[in-house]
């Protein structure tokens, strides 16, 4: 017996080596199927944690209070004014009264023109507090952050980002080069580590970052705040705080049926809450994709070993009449798809590791390679080539030899 279905795998090698498109084009189908899943896959596991990273980053526990960006007179909306009452005492208050000794940030930010050696461009400057770079998770890949020495002496420092760090100085260290704000000289004392754009889309990259009494005496020559970040420590408690400190700046606001509130209350939970509904939605649609995509690759198997079945009708009554039993003809076909989908599925698990990789770098996302997920496609992949397989084998074995020979 094992004999004879070594003779048997001896035939299919040849059988395979015979007919060099035939096997070429079972392989490619089950190495597309699989290499294309793998492939949707880890996009969608990177596009997974690219968002995760944005959340990390945005903050799981800030509480923003922020100026509304219009405000109603005489009953009618006129936008793009931002009121400027959100001011020192309300921010004293807030802290004082509503969430306590935590991490906190004023911030005013507005657009300047920055300007090193012959190279200038228009960007958005920001005033923050030196906890800012805390809460938000910031990290500096050359020099050091301002701390709170630079708040009270209203230092003329500055934090680049990434994007103008290159655009300005292209390439070489600013750590130390002076820098004007609308004409006001800075000192660089810190680059800030790349971001990207955040889940609210804005390129924090292309900031630069100032202390913010700096920003407010030197630069804007303001009194009031852009917004007011808090982070607190318990996130359980971050729909009470946010609704605490709505009623308390409604009451210093003076806040009424007549006169709306000019301010804006808003926690990261909700959009953390949307994004994650996203990609949760885009990998249920990646899996039905990735299984279509399987099952598409296993027909195109089934109709290739469905059209060699045919084209070899003659030879499988010869092997009958020369005493091959059905068993062992539909061993012989079986062996010969599933050999060839086998080594298809190995070779679309190497082109789907190669291309996940030059999607990533292409879409700029973070190259994951799912193994876990990777196997699983791969064992759906063989057992349903498998599958597709024997239904052409069986329909070989249950030839009837004397009709068969007669084929033409």
């Amino acid at each position: 017996m094992a004999g004879t279905y070594g003779l048997l795998v001896r035939t299919s090698l040849r059988q395979i080596w015979r007919y060099p498109l035939r096997s070429f084009l079972v392989m490619a189908c089950a190495a597309l199927g699989v290499a294309s899943a793998i492939t949707a896959v880890n996009y969608a596991s990177g596009g997974q944690a690219q968002v995760m990273e944005q959340i990390r980053r945005l903050g799981t526990n800030l509480v923003i209070v922020s100026a509304k960006q219009s405000r109603s007179v005489a009953g009618r909306e006129r936008t793009g004014s931002v009121v400027t009452t959100l001011n020192a005492a309300d921010y004293r208050a807030l802290r004082e009264e509503v969430v306590g000794p935590v991490p906190a940030s004023a911030l005013v930010s507005a657009s300047l023109r920055l300007k090193a050696g012959f190279l200038s461009k228009v960007t958005t400057v920001v005033g923050v507090e030196p906890d800012y770079f805390r809460m938000k998770a910031w990290q500096l890949t050359d020099g050091d952050f301002f701390g709170a020495e630079a708040i009270r002496r209203s230092q003329r420092v500055a934090l680049v980002g990434h994007t103008v760090a290159e655009d300005l100085f292209e390439g070489a260290s600013p750590v130390g080069e002076r820098l004007f704000i609308n004409r006001v000289p800075f000192e660089i004392i810190g680059v800030l580590a790349e971001r990207g754009p955040g889940l609210d889309q804005t390129n924090e990259d292309a900031r630069v970052y100032v202390p913010l009494t700096a920003a407010m005496r030197r630069l804007l020559n303001v009194d009031y705040y852009n917004s007011m970040l808090f982070e607190l420590p318990d996130v359980s408690r971050m729909q009470v705080a946010a609704r605490d400190i709505g009623v308390l700046m409604a009451v210093r606001h003076r806040s009424s049926a007549f006169k709306p509130d000019d301010f804006l209350v808003q926690t990261q939970q909700e959009l953390i809450d949307t994004q994650l509904a996203s990609a949760d939605r885009l990998g249920f649609l990646v899996i039905w994709v990735s299984l279509s995509i399987l099952s598409v690759s296993g027909l195109g198997i089934l109709a290739i070993a469905w059209i060699a079945v045919r084209d070899r009708t003659t030879e499988i009554g010869t092997r009958r009449a020369l005493g091959a039993t059905a068993p062992h003809v539909f061993f012989q076909f079986a062996f010969e798809a599933g050999l060839l989908a086998g080594l298809g599925v190995l070779l679309g698990l190497l082109l789907g590791a190669v291309a996940s990789q030059l999607l990533a770098a292409q879409v700029n996302l973070p190259f994951v390679f799912d193994r876990a997920n990777a196997g699983l496609a791969a064992s759906v992949a063989l057992l349903l080539n498998l599958a597709f397989a024997s239904w052409p084998a069986l329909r070989a074995a249950r030839l009837d030899p004397i009709q068969a020979l007669q084929h033409e």
